[in-house]
């Protein structure tokens, strides 16, 4: 069945649109580094932070919600007559401000500081995740829109599944401080293909 699917369809089926494709890159490595990070955060917060437990990791955890909630809701609005190179900026922006976010987190050894950078993790989240979704919805290529999410599902989620395995091997020889700066890493990257895209993009236009 699945050899019948790739071999009944030109090459040109699964051609993406380019900013499709910067966009699924780029989600890669954005949940391949929250993922080295919060599936293992409870045990970071309560052998690593004075006073900190699973309460705590799940409330600071649940400050990052409220505040992307609220920020979304703001930025939405504001992006509402946006052009696509300012939405990649809007993207690179909060992307930017999550990985310095993680960088906080490896800078932490009390509780509050878990409810700031998690707030400014739900900032930066909140700043890039509707400026990023509108544009792939409105650039996916017509008929395709179902493959198409389904290549950001599998390749994401792969992503996903190899860093948690990996959080948790860095974290437990090498500790929660250098598994942060890899996290932060692994996010920046996640701007380039972005920033790929307009480059070329610009290019073509001139």
């Amino acid at each position: 069945m699945s050899k019948e699917f790739f071999i009944a369809r030109r090459p040109s089926h699964f051609s993406v649109n380019p900013l499709v494709k910067a966009f699924i890159l780029s989600e890669m490595f954005l949940w391949s580094a929250w993922n080295f990070v919060i599936p293992i955060f409870a045990i970071f917060a309560t052998n690593e932070i004075q006073g900190g437990n699973v309460k705590i990791a799940a409330s600071a955890y649940s400050t990052y919600l409220i505040v992307r909630v609220i920020t979304e809701l703001i930025a939405g609005k504001y992006l509402l007559d946006k052009k696509d190179a300012e939405k990649i900026i809007d993207t690179v922006i909060g992307t930017f401000i999550i990985a310095v976010s993680f960088i906080g987190f490896s800078l932490s050894n009390t509780v509050l500081p878990l409810f700031i950078f998690f707030g400014t993790i739900g900032i930066g989240m909140g700043m890039s995740a509707p400026a990023k979704y509108s544009l792939f919805s409105c650039h996916l290529d017509k008929g395709k829109e179902a493959l198409e999410w389904s290549f950001h599902d599998a390749i994401s989620f792969t992503g996903m599944a190899l860093s948690a395995t990996l959080g948790g091997f860095i974290a437990a020889e090498y500790g929660f401080k250098l598994l942060f700066f890899l996290a932060s890493l692994v996010n920046l990257i996640a701007i380039v293909p972005y920033l790929v895209y307009l480059r070329l993009n610009h290019s073509n236009e001139h």
